[in-house]
């Protein structure tokens, strides 16, 4: 087995493919409350969230000097945009206005910048950008507070040209390989620090509830716990001290809170969620990021409730520091406090909406183009409306964080070629990540593909790179083909270079070129179709319908028609709606979006040099008008038409078929303990039972039987990742404490009710009383 760390991986161009590369994944590894690291890893935590008294001294001695004027400034956020000449035109070099630069950086004191025109930039140009705005930093202003740099660098660092791009967080989540996601997290944090930039807009640690939202693929998936585990091992690897000692970038966790779940499935729209669901359901991925150290959040730019968060003082002060305890800067999104007026219409003025955004607790204004912010706020502690103490706590939170970045520290604030960007080592992270997400739906026997077959290659996604990237891919929405790096393999010349002449490349063009398809077809023993949607986010990405374009339909019934075996892959934001193809199709595998390695990980997959090992994240829905989760409520599996069966998804929660087959065996409950100690052990036997090396991820869900408040039919409470050869077995064991039995009560407290629970891993459970 290759070692994925080796010299020789692949890269974009390679024709000649590396061996599997699989990391070891432990076996026996625990993820119970609360989502443990390596005692070296806290440590270092432990440092970047608690300064020394002496850092803290000197910050406080910085802000006594500071004017008013100054500190509004820090809480300022522009977007390079604010400050250049040129307007991100592909092949014409990024130019900063440099009188604008200083403005903003010297006479206007603003703490951070953001962005780059809707283009990515090379590692040259980011450094000649970083280096500017640092000369002008230091130079020109009176105190030479360092700026604060933001990007969504989301799946990488996908605005640099020469960065490492890694699946999309919803693939991601499908390894469920808590040692990847981090070791993605950490190339993307070290490349965009190389490059001079210090802050990411990352990650999304909503809770994805509904399909139809356009950013469902940017989170980690439907379960609270899980999306708490990858995302704190994300926001961990990348808060981790980079080559300078410092950690590489201030991670920040989006958006804080219940941006995911609008009720009408469109982005920026309002929710409807009660303060009991927002504790259960949408917090603890933030708190237990907050208690790994995350230093930034982002604000939900919606509305909860009939209030925008952007004006809630309950979310904003009550929620996130008087109760969680929060430290570090609550940023913005996009013209937020702007459409307080404009949209939400609960400020009849920009001013009254920077009073109430201030008031409610944010620190920094994602402005992003001009000043107004800045002379609003100047205005409101003049006239006393904002205290400046007021003033002072927000600073101080901006402050801190540049401290604890490092920014401060001239021999570590600067960029340096410290990190080698694009590494063959990190593009072997990618391949290995595209691999370990490929997510086997249904197999009727089809695969591995034989290798006499004669195949038929047809669908949009077969030829088209920004299918398999998604948004947030060198520009914002992902879909300018030529905005993408040169030698990314399609499927399609994937499929030709490593099956040659057995492929038949059918035209992709809709209706007209059915007939052309069909002759194809017929020739064909097997018809790979690649299908999914063209990539969107935000209000882009808006939607009505879950289904997929009739043509894609339409194509699956003539490949079936045809006599061909259907193999369908999908490249998709969110789980559309297959219930139509379905039937007609002999193996579906969902690719997600897999970036630049997918081509090769699908093919890996369809000749079998990879055995699948990718599980779903979330319930694949099979009716647009039916979006339950697993963790539903009792109520919403029974009805008058279908008795106790109501629920019935396209394919569970956690889904995913391999090639090999694994028996589940032995499942014991050790409750014995827990009057006394607060814990519970859990251990099952998995068996791999079939003729190939494999990867099963093994699930443990609890279920309360009766309780106060309706209890959910199960909760993800553990999870393991386990790699055995043809015979092997292993022993898995977890501890679950009180955290694992309890709820958000009545009163809107946590409670663990004494009554009978059951663990049920794969189709075993135990049921047992817990007393108090």
């Amino acid at each position: 087995m290759w070692n994925c760390g080796s010299a020789n991986p692949p890269e974009y161009k390679a024709r000649n493919r590396p061996p599997i590369c699989i990391s070891p994944v432990s076996t026996m590894k625990t993820f119970a409350r609360p989502f443990s690291a390596s005692l070296v890893l806290l440590l270092l935590l432990l440092w970047i969230v608690a300064p020394g008294a002496a850092a803290s001294q000197d910050l406080e001695a910085l802000l006594s000097r500071m004017t008013l004027e100054e500190k509004v400034g820090q809480m300022t956020q522009l977007t390079l945009q604010a400050v250049s000449e040129t307007k991100g035109e592909p092949g014409v070099a990024h130019i900063i206005d440099h009188d604008a630069l200083r403005e903003a950086i010297a006479e206007r004191h603003v703490g951070s910048l953001l962005n780059v025109y809707d283009m990515a930039r090379t590692e040259s140009e980011w450094r000649m950008l970083m280096t500017h705005i640092d000369e002008v930093t230091r130079t020109e202003s009176r105190l030479g507070i360092p700026i604060l740099y933001g990007i969504d660098a989301v799946h990488g660092n996908n605005y640099l040209m020469e960065a490492t791009i890694f699946p999309q967080n919803i693939g991601l989540a499908a390894t469920w390989n808590t040692d990847l996601v981090a070791k993605a997290s950490r190339i993307t944090a070290q490349e965009t620090r190389a490059v001079g930039i210090n802050w990411n807009f990352s990650p999304v640690l909503d809770v994805a509830r509904t399909p139809l939202w356009s950013r469902f693929f940017e989170t980690f998936g439907e379960d609270p716990y899980a999306t708490a585990v990858l995302g704190t091992a994300a926001v961990m690897a990348m808060q981790e001290p980079g080559p300078t000692g410092y950690p590489a970038v201030a991670a920040t966790g989006k958006h804080f809170l219940g941006y995911s779940m609008p009720l009408s499935g469109k982005d920026r729209t309002p929710a409807w969620i009660p303060e009991r669901m927002l504790r259960d359901i949408f917090l603890p991925p933030f708190e237990a990021a907050m208690n790994a150290g995350l230093m930034t959040i982002m604000i939900n730019s919606a509305e909860i409730n009939g209030i925008p968060v952007h004006a809630d003082k309950f979310v904003l002060t009550d929620l996130l520091r008087e109760e969680l305890g929060f430290e570090g800067i609550a940023v913005t999104d996009w013209e937020d406090i702007g459409k307080l007026v404009e949209l939400h219409r609960v400020a009849e003025s920009y001013k009254e909406a920077v009073f109430q955004s201030v008031d409610a607790g944010i620190d920094m204004a994602m402005v992003p183009y001009d000043y107004t912010f800045t002379d609003t706020l100047i205005e409101l502690v003049a006239e006393g409306r904002i205290s400046e103490s007021r003033i002072d706590e927000s600073v101080m939170r901006i402050l801190s964080v540049k401290k604890k970045l490092g920014l401060f520290d001239r021999s570590a604030s600067h960029p340096t070629a410290r990190v080698d960007i694009g590494s063959d080592a990190s593009h072997s992270t990618s391949l290995q990540a595209a691999r370990e997400s490929m997510t086997l739906l249904k197999n009727n026997g089809v695969l591995p593909l034989d290798s006499e077959s004669t195949i038929l290659a047809a669908g949009p996604a077969l030829d088209n790179i920004p299918m398999m990237f998604g948004s947030w891919s060198y520009t914002w929405q992902g879909t300018d083909p030529a905005a993408y790096p040169a030698g990314i393999q399609t499927l399609g010349e994937e499929l030709a270079d490593r099956l040659a002449e057995r492929v038949i490349m059918a035209p992709w063009g809709g209706y007209h070129e059915a007939d052309r398809f069909r002759a194809a077809a017929y020739a064909s023993d097997v018809a790979v179709l690649a299908l999914g949607e063209v990539p969107s986010v935000e209000k882009p990405g808006d939607i009505e319908s879950l289904r997929l374009p009739d043509e894609q339909v339409a194509i699956v019934r003539q490949a079936a028609e045809s006599g061909a075996r259907v193999v369908v892959v999908l490249f998709q934001n969110r789980p559309r709606i297959i219930r139509e193809i379905e039937p007609y199709a002999d193996a579906i595998v969902l690719a997600y979006l897999p970036g630049p390695y997918g081509a090769q990980a699908v093919v890996d997959v369809l000749d079998g040099t990879v055995n699948p090992g990718g599980h779903l994240p979330f319930t694949y829905p099979r009716f647009s008008g039916s979006l339950v989760p697993y963790d539903h409520k009792p109520s919403e599996a029974s009805d008058i038409l279908y008795g106790t069966n109501a629920f019935q998804p396209q394919y569970p929660f956690g889904h995913g078929l391999s090639y090999t087959e694994f028996h589940y065996s032995d499942l014991t409950v050790d409750a014995a303990q827990f009057d006394s100690h607060g814990t519970i052990e859990v251990g099952v036997t998995v068996e791999n039972v079939g003729n190939l090396a494999g990867r099963d991820v093994v699930h443990v869900f609890v279920q309360d039987h009766v309780a106060s408040v309706t209890p959910a039919v199960r909760r993800l409470r553990a999870f393991s990742v386990v790699d055995l050869e043809s015979g092997d077995s292993a022993r898995l064991t977890w501890t679950l404490g009180e955290a694992d039995f309890s709820f958000t009560g009545r009163d809107l407290k946590p409670v663990l009710e004494p009554g009978t629970f059951s663990i049920h891993v794969d189709s075993l459970s135990y049921m047992f009383e817990l007393h108090q």
